[in-house]
Formats: C-alpha cells, structure tokens, sequence
C-alpha cells in the first residue's frame, strides 16, 4: 500500500527521501550553538521561566546569558524532553526483546542523541518551505500543464540543496525557522487574503530570530498597498498583543510593559551576533577588510562606524527596490478613464503572475542585500534570499542557473566556517585568501547584475 502510494504521490516519495538524508546527517556532529539550545532547555526546565534572560546560561557550553527570543527558546523547551521520552521507550523494548542491542541505550543518553533531538525543528521547517514552496507553484501555475510536475522539482531544489540541509541536520542552526514563518506570511497575504494570521505568522518569524527584520520593509509596504493603512494598524495591534504574551512568562513580575522591547533590543537584538564587520560571510565587508575581525562599532569612512555606513547602503538599496515594486503595481491610467475603471485595471495587473513576480524578486533582492552589505553578517544568512529567489525562477525559469549558483556559494561559505566532515583539499583552497575574496566578488557582482535587471522590467501597459 505504501509503495502504490508512493507511485501514485510522486511529492510523498519526494518529501520522505528528504526527511531521510535529513535524519542519516542528525548523528554525525553538530555546531558549538546546539550547546546553547541545550543548556537553555535544561535552565527551563530545571529553574523555570521567570527571570529567564537575567539568569546566567548553567553551562560554559553556552553563552553567558540567553540571547534567542522566546518561542525559539520554548521550541527548545518543547524537544528537550523527546530524549527522556525516547530512553523510557528503548528501555521498556530492551526489557521486552533480549535481541535488542542495550547498548543503544548509551547512545540515546549521549549529548550527541540529545543533540540530534534538538535539530529536528530545523528540520522540520526544510520541510515546511519545500511544501510551502509546492502549493506557490501550483496557485501560479494552475490550468498548466505539467504544473504538478514543477511543483515536484521546486520541492525537490530545497530539500536536496546542501545549503539547506547542510544548515539545518548537519549544522544544526535554526536559520530555516524564522525563513518559513516568513514565506509562509507572504503566501497568506498573496493567495489567502488572511492578513491578519499573516501578520501573527510574521511576529512569529521574528520571536524565533531577529533576522526577519531584514524582510519587514518590503512586507509593511506590501500590506498596506494591498490592505490598506487601517487594517495594517489593526493588524499591528494584534501582533504586539502577541508579542508582548509570548515574553509574560519569562518575565518576574509585570510592572513594565515595555519590557519585553527592552529584552528583545537589548538581550536579543543587540546580543544575537559577534560584534565584528563581517562573522564569516561572503559578502561586500571582505573585499573591504576581509576576516580581520574589526568591530563594526570602529570609525570607516568620514569616522562613520562600519554599523551605519551598513544601515545607509543596505537602507538605499531597499527603497531602490520597492520604488521599484510600487511603480509596478502604481502605474497611472490615462486620464480619460473614470476611476472605477482605472481601479479595476489596477486590480487586475495586482492578481496577474507577473505581480508575484516582482514581489519574490523584490524579496529576494532586499534579503540579498541586506546579507551583502550589513555588518555582523554570518555565513548562513545567505540561506535568507534562496526560497524567493527560487519561486522567482517560476516566471523567469533562466534564473535558475542563478539558483544553483548562490545555492553552492551559500554551501561553501557555510563549509568555510565549519568545515565539518573536514576535506583537507577543499579546505585548503577555501581557506585562501584569495579564493574568499573571489567568492565574495561573485556575489556583488551577481546581486548588481540581478538588480539592473530587476531595475529594467518593464512596466504594464494600458
């Protein structure tokens, strides 16, 4: 019965290989990060909530304090237990068959198995976006033919990209989490019409990782053009109404409600990466000053910190590309219209394909951007751009050449940083100077390229 449905459910077969070479990576090793995970589940589940992120971490493994917002915390909290759970039922199987290896029980009980356990929520969201990723296709491609068939490949492009699973099974990281609240959101705003869950999912994307902010521009100014400026501010409520509940129970007492912005500027936001230029990335700051570790607080140009010539180039960029995206949507009539007319005409080249186009490429670039040129960028920021970029290729299938290319340059800039299983050969060249500098002349050079090219779309005739 298994395998008819398989045969029969291409995109079943698909998603299970996937979760499989996902599981056959959990066991090989994990990253310095998956301690922290580790050690603020145990804190929770041993001292409790309140008074989290003023507690210091129990452990040297983690960091001094806890510095990941609260449902990232409270997903580690949910899986911590699976490990106890597991060793009671391997336990009860051991007693049951005398055939069973007991020594798999040792296993289980190793930091390694517990390890294991903690990146399964990663996992799980390189599944999310892989179906996410699925039902895109097939709301744009709909009455096609062989639409099904693409849907299947652009799953397939996520979930055997070795820049996604290597992130998530191998690495650990929980980069993926926050992306797949994000798409998701979008998708809800693009084919739902449910703006008000799409903008709950988005807080959701930013109380796992503040690195949702880097699509919070564009997703405002879409909203409000598409929903207008009344339902954003309802929406706004609402989202901060469940911001604010998320941080109550890590809170001591509930004098100041402005103290869960405060915790999330300044233990979340301002804590959650080293304070250099550039933490291993391939992007714009290593042509400047490669890994030298220089703080991005340190006077640049005209003595303006590294920090806000950061903000001013990523900033430009950014209204660039969404002037860009409202002339596409914002065009004017001709004048002997009447407005009702105009308006439906509007309405029309919104709901059309090359809409959601310009929307995934106006995505991509800013998430694109934003890994290029803001400092205290890691390596597996460059995971943010590569869903939008590959929804984008629905329409501009030539892109995908584009795809694959920031697909293995992501890959080498996380293999570059943790050069886990380590090849010595690989990591010879890698490590070059040289070679890193190319690299990262690749992606500037590739993201101007898809600007322009962005920047020259026509616009829609009457």
């Amino acid at each position: 019965m298994f395998r008819k449905l398989l045969k029969k459910q291409p995109l079943y077969l698909i998603l299970f290989l996937g979760l499989f070479l996902r599981l056959s990576l959990l066991f090989l090793d994990y990253s310095w990060d998956v301690h922290n995970h580790i050690v603020w589940a145990k804190d929770l589940w041993q001292s409790g909530f309140a008074g989290f992120y003023e507690k210091q971490s129990s452990e040297v493994y983690a960091t001094i304090y806890p510095n990941y917002p609260p449902l990232a915390i409270f997903i580690f909290y949910l899986f911590y237990p699976l490990q106890s759970i597991i060793e009671k039922i391997a336990w009860q199987i051991n007693i049951a068959l005398p055939l069973f290896p007991s020594k798999l029980i040792f296993f289980i009980q190793s930091r390694t198995f517990l390890a294991a356990v903690m990146k399964l929520p990663a996992v799980f969201a390189d599944l999310g976006i892989a179906w996410l990723c699925f039902l895109i296709v097939l709301r744009l491609r709909s009455g096609q033919a062989k639409n099904k068939m693409v849907a299947i490949l652009a799953v397939s492009f996520v979930l055997f990209n070795p820049a996604f699973f290597y992130n998530s099974s191998l690495w650990g990281q929980i980069d993926i989490i926050p992306i797949f609240f994000v798409l998701f959101s979008f998708y809800l705003l693009l084919f739902n019409k449910r703006y008000l869950l799409s903008g709950l999912v988005f807080t959701l994307a930013l109380l796992v990782k503040p690195t949702a902010f880097v699509y919070l521009p564009l997703y405002i100014i879409f909203f409000i053009y598409k929903y207008s400026l009344i339902n954003f501010f309802k929406t706004f409520l609402i989202s901060n109404f469940i911001f604010l509940i998320s941080f109550l129970p890590f809170l001591k007492n509930l004098n100041n409600f402005l103290l869960p912005y405060s915790i999330y500027s300044e233990k979340i936001l301002a804590a959650q990466s080293l304070p250099y230029v550039t933490n291993g990335a391939f992007n714009f700051w290593v042509l400047i000053k490669g890994f030298t570790g220089i703080k991005d607080t340190a006077p640049f140009i005209f003595g303006i910190p590294y920090q806000i010539w950061g903000y001013l180039i990523t900033g430009f960029f950014i209204i660039l590309i969404i002037y860009r995206l409202l002339m596409s949507f914002l065009w004017k009539p001709r004048r002997t219209w009447r407005k009702q007319e105009s308006r439906k005409l509007l309405d029309s080249n919104f709901r059309g394909n090359d809409s959601h186009q310009n929307i995934f490429y106006a995505v991509f670039l800013i998430a694109f951007a934003a890994f290029l040129f803001l400092t205290k960028m890691h390596e597996r920021y460059s995971l943010l751009p590569l869903p939008f970029l590959l929804l984008l290729t629905l329409k501009k299938p030539g892109f995908l050449k584009w795809y694959f290319l920031l697909s293995i340059m992501s890959f080498l800039n996380h293999y570059h940083s943790w050069s886990v299983p380590k090849l010595a050969f690989i990591t010879s060249i890698l490590y070059s100077p040289t070679i890193v500098y190319a690299l990262a002349l690749i992606n500037l050079i590739l993201f101007l390229y898809l600007l322009s090219s962005y920047l020259r779309y026509e616009k829609p005739r009457l």
